[in-house]
């Protein structure tokens, strides 16, 4: 690869080193430098001196004028200036010099001024990453809608994430986003891998198996964890991400990715690490994608899953408690209380086909976080209280017994009437699912006001 590329350093405090003329020798003699070969040391035509390395690549030496630092005694500091026409000869230079400055010449302070290396190696690896980034969106969309429902993002996002998406929604708005759900658009990238992982019932894990087993104590539980073991979505999602290490090559590609978006140094092993993870994983996102439609869900994997999901918010509540603890402990910051509850501003402009004409009760003020216990039931933060069969029984005849309106909207009941109570979204949707599924909750077709048709929820009879 040809161009013009350039390596740049500041170099600052070396153990005997004072001049540029003894630094240009120091670096000349290294013949581990210079790949074995012994560099030329001429003139460029003001007479200034430089070193002439292989395939034409010049090293320049600029010393720094340190006589004016207030802060520090430094008696001698250089700009190191590495310029060649071929990426793979500069490329390997760069860490030889670094070793032998750092190693051999005792520079107490080296700092990168510009990499033309690493910005080529980003430039190069960025397309890619966005590339599978775009994939994994395209596909979580797909398979959530087809499986879930057009309420996927809030049925399968944790509450950390719903949380961050709407704030950035309020932080970044545009003009695609009032046209379009964007959601997803403002997950992060190691987001869109979670809501892969995440979707593990504990049945396609061998660890968590292991621990089932050790619960096992009839012949009925054994037969269960047999018959949940062989379900269609357990089977999907081992076969088509975990069989296939989908989760550590993601995470190995978030670290690249990490490196990209700030700028950080590259070397070569890692253009083409990069290189292969893009692939790799481009292979196993289109493959899943194929077999979407293969899924059929049983209501005890719905169950599962709703159980598997529980787990994930108690462990995002724990992990957020413990993260404040560490912050008031570390003094950054005061308690700040909880999670935020929908305010009236956010639900009078929330999608309105899915709603009574009633807004929902508005979450006044903060409420102390509690310290952890060993029971769930309201102990957990509001957007973190799992709800359970009874409460929602209870609350959807609060909701039917309201006097604005003569029906309930699923979407209303859960996004707005419940989760203004506290309720996790993602379970509340997923237990609510069951529940109608078991018919202890009906759900029908209703009319809206401004004539649209919305899913409506009732109880039986």
């Amino acid at each position: 690869m040809s161009g013009n590329f350039t390596f740049e350093l500041l170099c600052i405090d070396p153990a005997d080193i004072n001049s540029q003329k003894s630094f240009i020798h120091a670096l000349s003699y290294s013949k581990e430098v210079w790949n074995g070969k012994s560099p030329i040391i001429t003139q460029d035509k003001n007479g200034l001196p430089f070193i002439k390395g292989e395939d034409g690549m010049q090293l320049t030496v600029i010393p720094v004028d340190t006589s004016k630092i207030i802060t520090d005694l430094v008696e001698a500091a250089f700009v190191l200036r590495i310029e060649s026409k071929y990426f793979e000869t500069l490329e390997p230079y760069r860490q030889r010099l670094l070793k032998h400055l750092r190693e051999s010449l005792k520079f107490a302070h080296l700092r990168i001024l510009k990499d033309d290396i690493s910005a080529e190696i980003a430039n190069q690896l960025y397309p890619k990453i966005n590339s599978v980034e775009n994939l994994l969106r395209r596909y979580l969309i797909k398979f959530f809608f087809q499986r879930v429902g057009m309420n996927w993002w809030d049925v399968t996002a944790t509450p950390k994430m719903i949380d961050k998406v709407k704030n950035r929604q309020r932080n970044r708005s545009n003009q695609f986003s009032y046209f379009i759900n964007s959601d997803i658009e403002f997950a992060d990238f190691d987001d869109l891998g979670l809501l892969i992982y995440k979707q593990s019932t504990g049945f396609n894990d061998p660890e968590r198996v292991l621990e089932m087993l050790d619960q096992v104590s009839t012949v009925e539980d054994l037969n269960e964890l047999k018959g949940n073991l062989q379900g269609n979505y357990t089977k999907y999602f081992k076969t088509f991400f975990r069989d296939k290490n989908f989760e550590k090559l993601w995470k190995d590609m978030s670290k690249i990715r990490n490196k990209v978006a700030h700028q950080a140094t590259f070397f070569h092993s890692e253009l083409k690490k990069g290189k292969d993870l893009s692939a790799e994983l481009t292979r196993i996102i289109t493959e899943a994608e194929k077999h979407i439609d293969e899924i059929v869900l049983s209501l005890k994997e719905k169950q599962a899953i709703h159980k598997a999901n529980i787990e994930i918010v108690r462990e995002e509540e724990e992990e957020a408690l413990e993260q404040e603890a560490q912050e008031v402990m570390a003094g950054s910051r005061a308690p700040t209380d909880l999670p935020r509850g929908e305010t009236q501003d956010e639900i009078a402009h929330s999608d309105y086909d899915n709603r009574v004409k009633l807004t929902g009760p508005k979450v006044l003020g903060k409420i102390k976080l509690e310290h952890k216990v060993k029971t769930y039931h309201k102990t957990a933060a509001p957007g973190y209280i799992v709800i359970t069969e009874e409460e929602i029984i209870t609350h959807l005849e609060e909701a039917l017994s309201l006097n604005y309106t003569d029906y309930v909207g699923l979407k209303w009941f859960v996004t707005q009437f419940l989760a203004n109570k506290g309720y996790a979204i993602g379970t509340t949707y997923s237990l609510v699912n069951i529940l109608i599924e078991q018919e202890s909750i009906i759900l029908y077709d209703k009319e809206s006001p401004d004539g649209h048709m919305i899913k409506a929820v009732r109880l039986p009879g």
